[in-house]
């Protein structure tokens, strides 16, 4: 009988911390973030993994509204770690990646309308053009901010790095990172952009192999002025972070249900095992 108290002990023991690990249930919300990553919103019905309609999405911030979430850009979490300060009682972070058009035909409105705020990730070598890297979601009518809008949604749209020309950095050698870090700059300088040294990696690609090479990749990162490099990871965040370019979103697919949404709010991922 002893044996299997000691049994059960044990593995509701190895379910905690496992649950822990994932949704930080042992952590004051002061303490976690989570940051939601996004990419296009159509308005014709149409969806797929990074394409989301516009009516699940407005679904889905009638659902952080009403529930009390509070947005922030990455440069407010930065100063709140800045002043060792805490986190605001659900705090969540949105995020979309590329900088495609429609963010500011139909994100920007939307964010207005409740008061959010947002961060875009910029493919920066891209800018006003028709997206031309490949991928089973990608289209010839996926066309990207230019220069006058990105400028124009700075109230409520926060602009971080996306690379030059989405590029998976995963796939480069440094030197070729360094490339792309230099002409990101070279095109901000250039076009009076205001943006926060945070980089999405494309694809979620970096140098994950602990070991020497990415302690140099951070370091080339930290070279270039990068404060926070964002991978997927699906995971509720611990803050302030234990390691800044190693910071984990939760992908918001555009096919997932209402009920998978809230699931991935709550605990990070719509699956626990």
């Amino acid at each position: 009988m002893i044996y299997s108290i000691i049994a059960l002990f044990s593995i509701l023991v190895i379910f905690l911390i496992v649950l822990n690990i994932q949704c930080k249930i042992f952590y004051s919300t002061k303490n976690k973030l989570r940051i939601l990553e996004y990419h296009s919103i159509s308005i014709d019905g149409f969806e797929d993994q990074i394409t989301i309609r516009k009516e699940k999405i407005i679904e889905q911030f009638e659902y952080l509204k009403n529930n009390n979430y509070t947005t922030l850009w990455l440069s407010e979490v930065e100063s709140l770690r800045e002043k060792k300060q805490s986190l605001p009682p659900k705090s969540i972070v949105l995020t979309f990646d590329d900088g495609f058009r429609d963010n500011y035909f139909e994100l920007l409105p939307l964010l207005k309308q409740y008061n959010f705020k947002a961060v875009c990730f910029v493919v920066l070598g891209r800018i006003g053009q028709k997206v031309d890297w490949s991928g089973k979601y990608v289209n010839d009518n996926m066309f990207l901010m230019n220069k006058e809008q990105l400028l124009e949604i700075g109230s409520h749209i926060e602009l971080g790095y996306h690379t030059f020309k989405h590029d998976n950095y995963a796939s480069l050698t440094l030197d070729e990172i360094e490339k792309d870090l230099q002409l990101c700059h070279e095109v901000i300088a250039k076009e009076n952009l205001t943006v926060f040294p945070a980089l999405a990696y494309t694809y979620g690609g970096y140098y994950r192999k602990k070991g020497e090479k990415q302690q140099q990749f951070f370091a080339l990162l930290k070279k270039y002025g990068i404060i926070y490099g964002l991978r997927i990871g699906n995971r509720i965040n611990v803050f302030p972070f234990n390691n800044n370019y190693k910071v984990q979103r939760i992908d918001i697919r555009g096919l997932d249900s209402f009920e998978d949404f809230k699931k991935k709010v709550i605990f990070g991922r719509k699956k626990m095992f």
